[in-house]
């Protein structure tokens, strides 16, 4: 098991050796003994540097395709919302919303962010063409509810030959846990 978290060439070594992140490796270790069918995680990559993180994630990710069911909790919400299936939010020691990513996003209906690039010669034909964006730099910004995603796409394929490039950033799982849990309380 110290192979497959990563601690084969340590494994003589006396654990008291060990830094946080290969005390968590070896958490995980013990943890797998047996083949689990749920693993019950908490904070599980703290202390891991972002490579162990990586692997980390991977082998967790290995575990749920041979069909272990992970519970993990979390305060790096980050590395975590692309990896969730179903994500509960606590506040103050309750329940406050519960499902998928997509789910919690249209309960919290928080705004997209676009982000346009004008291609540097036509900067201005794009600010006109989105008078509502705020420029910064050589970028212009708005946001827009979900809802009218598909509308500001088609402005800007209207606005093509002015657009170097564009990209449509939906609220984060922080950005939805904050607002979810400041509605709560």
């Amino acid at each position: 098991m110290l192979e497959k978290v990563g601690l084969g060439a340590a494994a003589r070594r006396r654990i008291g050796t060990y830094s946080k992140g290969m005390k968590q490796r070896v958490g995980l270790a013990q943890a797998l003994i047996g083949s689990p069918r749920l693993m019950v995680l908490d904070e599980p990559t703290s202390g891991l540097d972002p490579v162990s993180r990586g692997e980390f994630y991977a082998l967790l990710d290995d575990l749920a395709a041979s069909g272990t069911a992970i519970l993990l909790s979390s305060h790096a919400l980050s590395e975590v919302q692309t990896r969730t299936d179903r994500i509960v939010v606590l506040a103050q020691g309750r329940k406050v919303a519960e499902g998928g990513l997509d789910a919690l996003r249209a309960e919290a209906a928080l705004p997209l962010t676009v982000q346009i690039r004008p291609l540097p010669e036509r900067l201005a034909d794009a600010a006109a063409a989105f008078p509502e964006a705020t420029r910064r730099a050589d970028a212009l910004w708005l946001t827009c509810p979900q809802a009218a995603k598909l509308e500001i796409v088609g402005r800007i394929a209207r606005a093509a030959n002015a657009i170097e490039d564009f990209d449509v950033q939906p609220p984060s799982l922080d950005d939805v846990y904050t607002h979810i849990s400041r509605r709560a309380a």
